[in-house]
C-alpha cells in the first residue's frame, strides 16, 4: 500500500478504535448494575484496574514496559488513571450517576484539547469545537439535568476533578506515544501505578468478588472494559489529538444508555432520543474531521 494510503487508513482506524474502546467502556454501569448491584463502585473500579493492568502486562509480552518507570511523565500519568476512577465514581456517589457522567464527560473534551493545545499538541480545528458542542448538547439532553436545588456542589467538583484528570492522562499518553514509545508500554505502566493507588479500596470493598457472578464482573471490566478497550485506546493516541480522542469518548454515554433502555427495561424520553441522534451526528462529525486531516497532511507531504 502507498504511504498517502497508509496514513490515511491509520486515520480511519484510529477513529474507529477510539469508538470501539468508548463502546466497551460504555458497558460497564449495565454489566455492574446486572451482576453485582451492591458492590461498593470504588471497589469495583479498583478490581477493574487491577485486573486491566495485569492484562495490559500480558499483552506487553512480560516485562519489557518496565524501563517506563524511569519517565517522569509515567507517574503524572499514573497518578491521574488512579484520580480519574477515584473522582469519577466520588461524583456519582455524592451528586448521583447522571449528574456525576453529565460534568465528566461534558467536561473532559474542554479540558483534554485545550490542555493538548497548551502543551503544544495542535490548536483544535473548528470542525472539533463544533462536534464537541453537538456532542455535549446532546449528552445534556440524554442524561438530564437533576431537580432545581439538588445539585451537589461537591459532586460536581469531583465530577470536574475526574474530567480534569482524564484530560491529563490522554495528554501525556499522547504525547508518549508520539514520541515513539509503544502505546501499550505507556498503558501498562500507567495502569500499574493507578491500580496501587486503589488497592486500598479493593481491601475495603467487601467480598462481593468471590462470588460466582463478582468473579464475571472483574474479568469483563478487566480484560474487555479496560485491557482490550486500552489497547483500542492506544491505537488511538498514537494518531489523533486529545480533545478528538475525548469527544469520540462521547460514544460511552450512547452504548450505556442504549443498553440500560434494552436491557434493564429503563425508559427513554424523546429528549433523549434527540440526544442520542446528536452525539451520533458528533462522533459522525468529527470521524469525517480526522480523515479530511490526515488526508490534507498526507497530501502536503507529498506536495513537499
Amino acid at each position: 500500500m502507498p504511504p498517502a494510503k497508509a496514513n490515511l487508513s491509520g486515520a480511519n482506524f484510529a477513529a474507529l478504535a477510539v469508538l470501539g474502546a468508548a463502546a466497551l467502556f460504555g458497558t460497564s454501569a449495565t454489566a455492574a448494575t446486572l451482576l453485582v448491584p451492591d458492590a461498593s463502585p470504588q471497589s469495583v473500579a479498583g478490581w477493574r484496574l487491577l485486573v486491566g493492568a495485569i492484562g495490559l502486562i500480558v499483552v506487553t509480552r512480560g516485562w519489557a514496559f518496565a524501563f517506563m518507570f524511569r519517565i517522569p511523565l509515567i507517574w503524572l500519568m499514573g497518578l491521574s488513571v488512579g484520580a480519574f476512577q477515584f473522582f469519577f465514581f466520588l461524583s456519582a456517589n455524592l451528586a448521583g450517576v447522571a449528574l456525576g457522567t453529565l460534568v465528566t464527560i461534558s467536561a473532559a473534551p474542554w479540558f483534554a484539547g485545550l490542555l493538548g493545545w497548551v502543551w503544544g499538541a495542535g490548536r483544535p480545528s473548528s470542525i472539533w469545537w463544533i462536534s464537541t458542542v453537538i456532542g455535549i448538547g446532546g449528552v445534556f439532553l440524554l442524561v438530564g439535568t437533576p431537580a432545581s436545588g439538588s445539585i451537589n456542589v461537591g459532586g460536581v467538583l469531583a465530577g470536574l476533578a475526574a474530567a480534569a484528570s482524564y484530560a491529563v492522562m490522554t495528554n501525556v499518553g499522547t504525547k508518549l506515544t508520539q514520541q515513539g514509545k509503544n502505546p501499550n508500554h505507556v498503558l501498562a505502566a500507567s495502569f500499574s501505578i493507578g491500580a496501587i493507588l486503589l488497592i486500598p479500596f479493593i481491601i475495603t470493598g467487601g467480598t462481593w468478588f468471590t462470588t460466582a457472578s463478582g468473579i464475571v464482573l472483574i474479568l469483563w471490566l478487566g480484560l474487555f472494559v479496560t485491557t482490550l478497550a486500552y489497547v483500542l485506546f492506544g491505537l488511538g493516541l498514537k494518531s489523533l489529538m486529545p480533545g478528538t480522542i475525548a469527544t469520540l469518548n462521547l460514544g460511552e454515554p450512547l452504548v450505556a444508555t442504549i443498553l440500560a433502555v434494552w436491557l434493564l427495561d429503563e425508559s427513554l424520553s424523546t429528549l433523549g432520543w434527540v440526544g442520542c441522534i446528536l452525539i451520533l451526528l458528533a462522533l459522525a462529525l468529527l470521524a469525517r474531521a480526522s480523515t479530511s486531516t490526515a488526508k490534507a497532511n498526507v497530501e502536503e507531504r507529498t506536495n513537499v
